[in-house]
């Protein structure tokens, strides 16, 4: 089987880390996975991923839109023309398949005729739009599909270097950082290093996108809280490992049409403690129950640092349970059944 995946795929973006997930897993299964010269891939993916030619006659074109719409007319027009729409299959991480809905100022449609853009736009492509969502499914065409998951590899021995870190780019993430930073303020002096690690944390926007990645880095500093580059591809859940705790973060709108995202899971792979906020909302639902002896408050820090095995069993049992059910194995046996 030939499934092949088009996407923004850029080696710091969420995306481009669940790429490399079903790589792995086509191997294991026997399967060739690609991803499709008809996305963006940058240099660093090419070096490691095999890249299908657009000419490549696939079983399955799957197409991760996440954020904005990256294909041409002639990338779409040749996609229409040469492979067929059974084939094909769109996930939609940021709900934009959904209808408009507003949470804490936050979206998944930020312009009035957005909603019939990605609609008009995914119907002339496919009739099955994959959604990551823990939510009821309210809309025909729309089918649900975790789409990330976990990895299997092993980071148990990986020197510990922050007692907190967060490990991604500042998307929709500075108010949880400012939140997080003013909320230990009282007890940062009884913690060691603490750190960001990603893009536009260190003032620097992406251009078109200000207001999502706006970040102050002297606020960072004053709090003594250091910006690291971004992990190198493949390496993120080895990155969260140097840390003995980071914090999961949830976009409010993704958090409030339950939708799933990679970093979900990837903390929980890490050799590492986890922290959820309280916001989010459908942790128990994915986790279950022992989650919420991984609450994210300045006392619950500091328990998991004193105490620090017993927490580390909390979230390795929690891992262990997500290794059966989201493995990338067991997410790309689910993904061929909608073909």
């Amino acid at each position: 089987m030939k499934i092949s995946f088009v996407g923004n795929y850029q080696y710091s973006c969420g995306s481009s880390n669940a790429l490399l997930g079903y790589i792995k897993a086509g191997k294991l299964l026997g399967y060739d996975v690609r991803v499709s010269e008809f996305g963006y891939i940058d240099e660093t993916i090419r070096k490691i991923i095999p890249v299908a030619p657009r000419s490549w006659n696939v079983d399955i074109l799957v197409i991760v839109y996440e954020s904005y719409p990256f294909l041409s007319e002639v990338d779409l027009d040749q996609i229409i023309k040469h492979i067929p729409r059974s084939k094909i299959l769109i996930i939609d991480p940021d709900g934009k398949y959904h209808e408009p809905c507003v949470f804490e100022d936050d979206t998944n449609h930020s312009t009035s005729d957005s909603y019939e853009y990605w609609t008009k736009l995914y119907d002339s492509l496919s009739d099955k739009v994959l959604q990551p969502t823990l939510d009821k499914i309210t809309k025909n065409n729309i089918y649900k599909f975790i789409y990330f998951g976990i990895d299997n590899n092993q980071f148990e021995s990986i020197k510990k270097d922050f007692d907190l870190l967060y490990v991604g780019n500042n998307w929709h993430r500075w108010d949880d950082i400012y939140n997080l930073t003013n909320s230990i303020s009282s007890i940062r002096r009884q913690l060691k290093k603490v750190a960001v690690m990603g893009n536009y944390w260190d003032g620097n926007n992406m251009k078109g996108y200000e207001k999502v990645t706006n970040s102050d880095p002297d606020f960072l500093k004053v709090n003594n809280i250091e910006i690291i580059k971004p992990a190198p591809y493949g390496r993120v859940e080895t990155s969260m490992s140097r840390a003995l705790t980071n914090p999961i973060f949830v976009r409010p709108i993704l958090n409030k049409l339950k939708l799933v995202t990679p970093r979900m899971f990837e903390t929980f792979a890490a050799n590492t403690v986890p922290v959820i906020p309280e916001y989010f909302s459908h942790a128990v639902e994915l986790y279950g129950d022992t989650v919420k002896e991984l609450v994210l408050s300045n006392e619950n820090i500091l328990m998991i640092l004193q105490d620090y095995k017993k927490y580390l069993d909390i979230s390795r049992g929690i891992r262990n349970k997500l290794m059966t059910e989201h493995s990338y194995q067991v997410r790309l046996k689910e993904l061929i059944k909608f073909v």
